[in-house]
């Protein structure tokens, strides 16, 4: 079944300096991998992992400060299956 309430991710600040925030909605009791992948798709961090036990998840204090400059992409996979991916720009 399709679940009624819509899976979020909002990251902030977005454009970011360096330092940001993630925050999950409605994914809750499932097994949660967050990474952050360049514009090619390759993995440059895992920001995230384990099972959400609430509806709302905060990620605190992700340093990027040691990436170079440019447009990034956080993906969330739930259960395996990807569930989004945002776009994070580091300036």
């Amino acid at each position: 079944t399709i679940a009624s309430r819509v899976s979020r991710v909002s990251i902030y600040p977005n454009p970011t300096n360096g330092e940001t925030f993630i925050e999950l909605n409605n994914l809750a009791n499932k097994e949660i991998d967050v990474k952050l992948v360049n514009i090619l798709g390759a993995e440059l961090m895992h920001l995230f992992s384990g099972e959400i036990v609430s509806n709302y998840h905060m990620i605190n204090n992700i340093d990027l400060s040691h990436l170079e400059t440019g447009i990034y992409f956080v993906k969330v996979v739930a259960d395996g299956d990807i569930v989004m991916t945002d776009k994070l720009i580091l300036k």
